[in-house]
């Protein structure tokens, strides 16, 4: 059974923070004019990420609220653009990238933006790509970027890794939905007690019904599996450990949680 994983590395921004609608505006405009009081009084600073998403944010909002540019426009902001706005004499940091110095990694944190804008048929939101231009894979300074081992048996980590061997050699158990909407399971959920249309045989051809009883899938901890309705797929699983006490379920035999040998 294979982990499933699901990631987002957009920004949405109507204004910093997460607050209501009504008061999003006031806070997003008192940033973006904080940041440009800061250019007036030292052109050549290095704009941190509140900043160059608040001043983005402002331009946007603005530029769409007086009509001057289309939705289509907007997605090819750049950081340039609200510097010639703002009429700040700024100092290029990367050439043709922007005329307004950034913080080390800036490129590489801010990739695609959102801006939610009032425009004058409605409101709708702006996508930019890049507005600091494509970000450099070699950057010495990347935030949040990953460095990650070789994938190699040298810095292989086995989870569950007491049982692995065993649950490999008796082999797996094959699962089969019978219900007519998904099943979801946890690393640690017991298989005894899980949906009783969720089905565990020894064979593919699911005709010999298998006994979870003190079981688990052998999944990393924290994960999880998702079983379609009708489908039969391959569950390898290990014994629960420890107290063998699985608190928080709807047990079937009330034993108080416990789990039996």
């Amino acid at each position: 059974m294979r982990q499933r994983s699901t990631c987002s590395m957009n920004q949405r921004m109507a204004s910093p923070g997460s607050l209501p609608h009504r008061k999003r505006l006031p806070a997003g405009s008192a940033a973006a004019d904080l940041a440009e009081r800061r250019l007036r009084s030292q052109p050549d600073l290095a704009l941190n990420y509140p900043e160059v998403m608040a001043l983005l944010a402002a331009y946007v909002l603005e530029e769409a609220r007086h009509g001057t540019k289309t939705v289509a426009e907007l997605m090819d902001t750049r950081l340039s653009d609200v510097a010639r706005t703002l009429k700040i004499p700024g100092t290029s940091a990367d050439g043709d990238v922007t005329d307004l110095k950034v913080m080390d990694g800036m490129r590489e944190m801010i990739r695609d933006v959102q801006v939610e804008a009032t425009f004058k048929d409605g409101t709708k939101l702006v996508t930019i790509p890049d507005p600091l231009g494509k970000a450099d894979l070699d950057a010495e300074v990347y935030p949040g970027k990953y460095e990650l081992l070789a994938d190699d048996g040298r810095h292989a980590v086995t989870f569950n890794a007491d049982d692995h061997a065993k649950s490999l050699r008796e082999g797996p158990l094959w699962a089969k939905n019978t219900a007519k909407r998904p099943i979801q399971v946890g690393s640690h959920f017991h298989l005894g007690d899980v949906n009783a249309c969720l089905k565990f045989f020894k064979g593919e051809e699911c005709t010999d019904e298998a006994d979870v009883k003190g079981k688990r899938l052998h999944i990393s901890a924290g994960t999880s599996e998702r079983i379609e309705p009708a489908h039969v797929c391959r569950a390898w699983v290990v014994p629960i450990k420890g107290d063998r006490l699985v608190k928080g379920l709807q047990v079937k035999d009330l034993s108080e949680g416990k789990v039996a040998p």
